[in-house]
């Protein structure tokens, strides 16, 4: 039986939820439900397929840079353990929208949307921030559009559920990347670089107990002592996104080419834990931390400016949301927190 009072045990209905047959009189079996082709099925039930609520509000960060993607997902609470792969996979079940002064697309937009920002056209003079966009991406969980699902019975079914959010208008500042050329070494002992990494590549990264996910807190708060076991695994690539920057930092001779909005592993000497810090606020004789985990002192530090932009890449990872740049470990770009603003033009 289904998990929830007033639940709609229509057969038809679940088939017009898991195939979109218009019709919901249509025959239906629970193994065809499942998607299952054996000659037997294992036992499937009603409340495989059932929720109690589409949750309030969708999950992604607040602040999303234009020309760039993230991934906005609707969450449902008490969900049967074939709802997603049969229900809420299928776009037909679901809608995407949004309102204010957003430029936004969406990619395969199923119960996850990719959410694409469009470019902000700067006028000349403005700094960074000067024309972010904001407003509201929403999504609605209707069955095959229809008001009468097999799941009409969930709180907030057939309604919108929003996430505000901010596109920021970067104008050659704000993004946090690695500078075109900067080699990347991948988990299989090959070193390539930086711009030709291939969504799916798995990279060098160090592990980090009981870092915040990026998605769920605020990371930047992490520390990390320095007596910890920091040891050598890989994250995959989810995406690879191209920039242009006004400026970048030299730190240690070239050891890394980096923009100053990008957070990296850091140890102020003197100091026993390691933070996630940008390089205008590291010192000569601080530390950064390499592939191995080994922490490396900061020699030399120097910072690069051309009006004209320099190209630089941006790296989303998963499950780690940092990795391994040219040298030492730095953080992914996602942000939930009001990106700093280079103060000149």
């Amino acid at each position: 039986m289904a998990t929830s009072t007033k639940q709609n045990l229509s057969l038809g209905k679940l088939k017009r939820a898991t195939d979109g047959n218009n019709s919901y009189t249509a025959a239906m079996s629970m193994s065809q439900a499942s998607g299952s082709s054996a000659t037997s099925p294992a036992p499937v039930k009603m409340s495989d397929f059932s929720i109690s609520a589409v949750d309030e509000g969708l999950s992604g960060f607040t602040y999303l840079f234009e020309q760039t993607a993230e991934n906005y997902e609707m969450e449902f609470s008490n969900e049967g353990g074939l709802f997603n792969k049969r229900i809420a996979n299928r776009t037909e079940n679901l809608s995407w929208s949004f309102d204010g002064t957003l430029d936004v697309s969406f990619g395969s937009a199923d119960y996850i949307a990719q959410v694409t920002a469009g470019t902000i056209t700067n006028t000349a003079g403005a700094i960074a921030g000067t024309f972010n966009q904001s407003g509201s991406v929403k999504a609605k969980f209707a069955e095959d559009g229809q008001s009468d699902g097999f799941n009409d019975h969930a709180t907030r079914y057939n309604t919108s559920v929003s996430k505000s959010i901010e596109i920021v208008d970067t104008y050659g500042g704000v993004p946090s990347c690695l500078l075109f050329g900067s080699p990347v070494s991948k988990s299989d002992g090959s070193v390539v670089n930086v711009e030709d990494l291939n969504i799916g590549d798995e990279i060098l990264t160090v592990s980090l107990p009981g870092s915040t996910d990026e998605s769920e807190g605020n990371w930047k708060n992490d520390t990390f002592n320095r007596t910890g076991s920091f040891a050598q695994h890989s994250s995959s690539v989810q995406r690879v996104m191209y920039e242009f920057s006004q400026h970048y930092y030299n730190i240690n001779s070239g050891s890394e080419l980096i923009t100053g909005e990008h957070h990296m592993l850091y140890r102020q000497a003197g100091n026993e834990n390691w933070t996630w810090q940008t390089a205008p606020n590291f010192s000569v004789g601080d530390y950064l931390m390499d592939k191995q985990g080994n922490e490396i002192s900061i020699s030399s530090l120097e910072q690069h400016i051309n009006p004209d932009g320099y190209e630089v890449v941006q790296l989303d990872v998963e499950p780690d949301d940092f990795y391994v740049g040219q040298t030492f470990l730095v953080h992914n770009k996602g942000s939930n927190d009001e990106p700093t603003y280079p103060n000149t033009k």
